[in-house]
């Protein structure tokens, strides 16, 4: 029991956990020694991970990149949860976890920092960090995954009405000085909606569409999703393109559903449908996306787009505005999603560190 002296309490208690009492006899007394030295050997690997934090030295945490919210909640929320914080940004570190939003994590940036264990990662997506890499040096990836469900769905539906009820176009023909737009909007109530991809934030779209009376909700996911059954019913993507009124992506961008929004989908979509993209540019063919549109076989209302910052010359900048809603990637971008963000990030930090990780993405062991 030496082992559990040198932890702290709370570390102690758990790893006593671990310990099986049994009453020892001539014939299973080599059983329970060898039981003993092989719990005595996880409870040696588990304190190797949690010592630094159980003797009052902290692992230091490197912040490369800013968290959307003021650096003072930020480095709170990490060292309220024990750890010693460098903001370091581009700077190199000896840091054992390297946090970030959306810079790439490459060879080059984990040359930065040596003493690396743990990249966490403070957004759902993570194809911008080089797993293999991770994976060679030995260092896990963690990453937050449902902290904008809420703020995501809202922007669907927002984008939605703004298309539907041409919001930006009425202000715009109002500064300009004018007062009568157009013959009309649209109404949601009665309309045909299509989720694409039934995770938690399409689920959650599908809940706040509800709302509005639509005729029909339909839903594809390449999967069967009994929670989606309350809402509506799963059929192929050919025919909710062909029957929607209104199409909201909610697919994780991967090998799989890159580009899987392409000219066959696309072309399904009558000229008075309307597109949401609040998923991920890259799920989309943007060429295909911004040649339809600017030809009026549809309208869309997109947060996301294939290259971010949106260069100046590419077509999808070029499609005529009442023709497409277009906003800056802010879907994930509340007040209150960035500060649950940077907790469950403090969180799954201090969850690794003790042992007992969680929304990991790579485990390097």
């Amino acid at each position: 029991m030496a082992l559990l002296a040198t932890c702290s309490p709370r570390v102690a208690r758990s790893l006593a956990r671990l310990a099986v009492p049994c009453k020892a006899t001539a014939t299973n007394r080599g059983a329970i020694v060898t039981g003993q030295r092989a719990w005595q050997a996880a409870a040696a690997q588990r304190l190797t991970a949690v010592r630094s934090f159980s003797t009052g030295s902290p692992w230091k945490v490197a912040v490369i990149q800013d968290q959307q919210i003021p650096k003072d909640e930020a480095v709170g929320a990490l060292s309220g949860k024990g750890f010693e914080v460098a903001w370091t940004l581009d700077a190199p570190s000896d840091a054992s976890v390297l946090v970030t939003v959306t810079n790439p994590v490459t060879e080059a940036v984990l040359d930065k920092h040596p003493n690396c264990k743990l990249v966490a990662v403070s957004f759902t997506g993570f194809n911008h960090v080089d797993l293999e890499a991770c994976k060679k040096r030995g260092i896990s990836v963690v990453n937050v995954p449902a902290y904008s469900t809420d703020s995501v769905a809202e922007l669907s539906v927002g984008l939605a009405l703004s298309v539907y009820r041409e919001i930006p176009a009425g202000e715009r023909t109002l500064r300009s000085g004018g007062w009568v737009h157009s013959a009309g909007g649209m109404e949601i109530r009665d309309k045909v909606i299509g989720i694409v991809g039934l995770g938690d934030i399409g689920l959650r779209t599908a809940e706040l569409f509800s709302a509005f009376g639509p005729r029909e909700i339909l839903g594809w996911s390449r999967r069967p999703k009994p929670a989606f059954e309350k809402f509506g019913k799963q059929i192929a993507i050919e025919e909710l393109f062909e029957k929607s009124d209104i199409v909201s992506l909610h697919v994780a961008l991967n090998a799989e559903t890159q580009k899987i929004i392409g000219r066959s989908l696309l072309e399904r979509l009558r000229p008075d449908a309307v597109l949401i993209n609040v998923a991920r540019g890259g799920v989309c063919d943007q060429d295909v996306l911004a040649e339809l549109l600017a030809k009026r076989r549809f309208r869309a209302g997109l947060d996301v787009f294939a290259t971010e910052p949106i260069p100046t010359d590419d077509p999808i900048l070029k499609v005529p505005a009442d023709q497409a809603v277009m906003i800056p990637h802010v879907a994930y971008k509340t007040v209150e999603a960035l500060r649950r963000r940077m907790e469950i990030t403090a969180t799954n930090i201090r969850l690794f560190a003790d042992g007992n990780p969680r929304n990991v993405v790579l485990d390097a062991k």
